[in-house]
């Protein structure tokens, strides 16, 4: 009885379509028109932050260009910088031993009046005044040596031998660490870009079929079910494809970051 009243229920359904007029098909199909206009429009608000035209079209530089464009980042000149402040710091260090050596001198000049008191007897005196000026110089040299400085300096150079080898290692392993996220950001911007190709080409595909079935829905050569269907692949295929879009925007951004290379040209 239930496999009966639900092959009733179908039948109903299927002649009630059927029944449609032209004039009511136009109208159920203007309705769902209208939902779907507002799935897209929710849909692209919520991406028009990330939207960029053509995004798909996007040529991708070489990518040498990007690991090449490593050597520009923060974090990287840093670590160069850290090496090249301890290699001047080792300059100094093997320029100390002029700090045994102490070269002194002085110079003075001066004038001076001396006023003197004569007399051949107690009764004649006079006074006589000499004038005169005087140079003074003098140069000296010295040598003082710190044994504990001077048995210890080739330890103290060797440290920073060594410091400097950690550092360049460091940074070594910095650019390293870089250039492989670059690699990834890289690689995830060529296959989105690869990807979104196929599903722009599957919207639009489903465009296309949803014009004719909108077609044979109103003419009715199928049902509103049929019709249904056709616009919920639809649907599914314009949201991946926005969503593929966003996605591919936000590892541009990212590898743009990385690398400091723009890829996606400001209008």
């Amino acid at each position: 009885m239930i496999l009966i009243f639900i092959s009733l229920c179908i039948s109903a359904d299927v002649v009630a379509q059927q029944e449609m007029t032209r004039e009511e098909r136009i109208k159920v199909l203007q309705l769902l028109k209208d939902n779907d206009m507002e799935l897209e429009k929710g849909t692209q608000q919520s991406t028009s932050g990330n939207r960029h035209e053509n995004i798909e079209r996007l040529e991708l530089p070489p990518l040498s260009v990007f690991l090449d464009a490593v050597t520009e980042n923060a974090t990287v000149k840093r670590a160069q910088s850290q090496v090249e402040q301890v290699k001047n710091e080792y300059r100094l260090q093997k320029r100390d031993w002029w700090d045994y050596f102490r070269l002194n001198g002085n110079y003075a000049y001066g004038r001076y009046n001396v006023l003197n008191d004569n007399s051949t007897s107690f009764e004649d005196w006079y006074q006589s005044t000499t004038a005169s000026s005087r140079h003074t110089f003098n140069v000296g040299a010295s040598v003082s040596v710190s044994l504990s400085d001077l048995f210890n300096r080739p330890l103290r150079l060797k440290k920073y031998r060594y410091d400097i080898e950690q550092l360049q290692y460091s940074q070594e392993e910095v650019m390293e660490d870089r250039k492989l996220k670059v690699l990834n950001a890289y690689n995830a911007v060529t296959e989105q870009l690869a990807t979104i190709k196929a599903k722009a080409e599957s919207a639009a595909l489903y465009n296309a079929q949803m014009k004719i079935s909108e077609n044979n829905f109103i003419n009715g050569t199928i049902d509103i079910i049929s019709l249904s269907l056709e616009r919920s692949r639809r649907s599914t295929a314009v949201v991946q494809y926005e969503q593929a879009r966003v996605s591919l925007h936000n590892s541009i951004i990212l590898l743009e970051m990385l690398t400091n290379v723009k890829i996606i040209k400001d209008k």
